[in-house]
């Protein structure tokens, strides 16, 4: 046998040595993925009716009583307000919104924009409130024209958890829910020319401030769905489905919401917005019971001209365009850590 044919059968020898000793593993798994979602996704107007006509001598707030001159006896600069029960009338809001498309799983980039009257009794609303987690809130005004102070209007925040299984794998996953408004108040002097600018606005005058002529006041209420609770326990549907908006976080009465048909529910009392409002401060601890969808709403009332309250107490509403930014901030913590 040559050198070359003694070399080949070696190198064929220690080749078959090492595939014997050959080992290997093919392994798969996967990785699920789900964030959390939250933005502004309704808003709604009313003016309720007033109980009294309210008349004061020009730029006092002395009460006067309206007579017809004739000659002998008149109350010269008496001013008064109506008493018809049409201040609803000349309040409205307006906005744009953009909807969610369920067959694609994401939202539409065209904006549809809107007006809305407001409502006497019950809120008239950007979109309908069951719709409210479809529609995605891009700006937002409310423009108000009453007599009187007395409005009443709402931002619905909806807060979309991850699709992730915590219950149902029983994985331990604590939340807190942060909710806060603040208000700066302006005079309008030119056109401003949306939610992210202040141009054409005098912010922090010292003259009229509108927060303290309306007497604005602001409360949240809050409603989540939980995973492990009601009838949707699992971040699924209960067709067995992912990417759905199926969800049981609402109120039961949508005018006065002061219960929910959700699993969990708190709400802050009533408190003068004059800088930063804490309201809401809520934390659940040691739970699967992850939250599935939230709706957090921030209703912000002119209690100066509110129906019930005394004659003397209310203002006229100022000639001179004013106002007020008004931010909430919302905030829904998930593993907040021991």
């Amino acid at each position: 046998m040559t050198n070359f044919m003694k070399l080949a059968a070696a190198a064929m020898l220690f080749t078959a040595a090492q595939n014997a000793n050959a080992i290997s593993l093919r392994f798969k798994f996967k990785t699920f993925s789900s964030g959390p979602d939250i933005y502004a996704c309704n808003a709604g107007l009313r003016h309720e009716a007033s109980a009294h006509k309210v008349c004061y001598f020009e730029d006092t707030k002395t009460a006067c009583t309206p007579q017809e001159c004739n000659g002998t006896v008149c109350n010269t600069r008496c001013v008064c307000t109506n008493d018809n029960g049409g201040e609803y009338l000349m309040d409205y809001m307006k906005g744009s919104y953009s909807t969610w498309n369920q067959s694609k799983v994401e939202w539409n980039q065209t904006w549809t924009s809107t007006t809305a009257q407001a409502g006497q009794g019950a809120y008239n609303t950007l979109v309908p409130h069951a719709d409210a987690f479809k529609n995605r809130i891009k700006e937002l005004s409310f423009n108000l024209g009453s007599e009187l102070y007395g409005a009443e209007y709402f931002v619905d925040i909806c807060y979309r958890g991850p699709q992730i299984e915590y219950f149902e794998d029983g994985v331990t996953a604590n939340w807190s829910l942060q909710a806060q408004a603040t208000a700066t108040d302006f005079i309008a002097n030119a056109v401003n020319g949306g939610d992210n600018t202040q141009d054409g606005l005098t912010m922090n005058p010292t003259g009229i401030k509108y927060t303290t002529l309306a007497g604005l006041k602001v409360q949240a209420i809050t409603v989540c769905d939980l995973q492990g609770m009601g009838q949707i326990q699992k971040s699924r549907n209960n067709a067995g489905y992912y990417n759905t908006l199926d969800n049981e976080a609402s109120f039961s009465n949508w005018n006065s919401p002061m219960q929910a048909s959700g699993d969990f529910y708190t709400k802050s009392n009533q408190v003068q917005i004059n800088s930063v409002a804490n309201l809401i401060n809520s934390t659940i601890d040691n739970s699967t019971k992850a939250p599935r969808f939230c709706r957090i709403r921030y209703i912000f009332s002119e209690t100066d001209g509110a129906a019930g309250s005394q004659v003397l107490s209310k203002n006229l509403r100022k000639w001179q365009r004013h106002g007020a930014e008004l931010c909430t901030y919302t905030k829904i913590e998930e593993s907040v850590e021991q």
